[in-house]
């Protein structure tokens, strides 16, 4: 296997800070007066917005470990995932314009996920969700 290029890692650890301050978000979310105003807001339920934050942390916390491992498999659920995130929240969010933010984000690690030096590293090309060497 090809040595892990420095923006994996980089995007990995990203991967695995944000599983760990989603669950903790997840958790204080009810006891925290301005999220609850944001809720009502967004019109729906604080058990919805819980349920979808779990999904995402795991869904990060696989993406990392697959990352990690060079599984192909964990780029293209992490994209998917933040796709479906962000057309979610274009529908549910009071605030279109802060999801700016969020494709500029998506859209940089979408690309280092898919670069050359990655497809390499994951010995894949493009949407592969497995291993060429497997």
């Amino acid at each position: 296997m090809e040595k892990r290029p420095t923006s994996l890692t980089v995007i990995g650890w990203w991967m695995v800070i944000s599983a760990v301050m989603t669950t903790l978000s997840i958790a204080t979310m009810g006891s925290n007066p301005m999220a609850m105003r944001m809720l009502e807001q967004m019109h729906v339920s604080l058990q919805f917005q819980q349920a979808l934050g779990a999904v995402g942390a795991i869904v990060c916390a696989a993406s990392a470990y697959g990352l990690f491992k060079g599984q192909p498999w964990s780029r293209v659920l992490y994209v998917a995932w933040s796709i479906l995130g962000m057309a979610i929240a274009s529908v549910t969010s009071p605030i279109k314009s802060i999801l700016i933010f969020s494709v500029i984000i998506v859209a940089a690690i979408a690309y280092f996920l898919f670069r050359g030096d990655a497809n390499r590293y994951f010995a894949a090309k493009g949407l592969q969700l497995t291993r060429n060497d497997a």
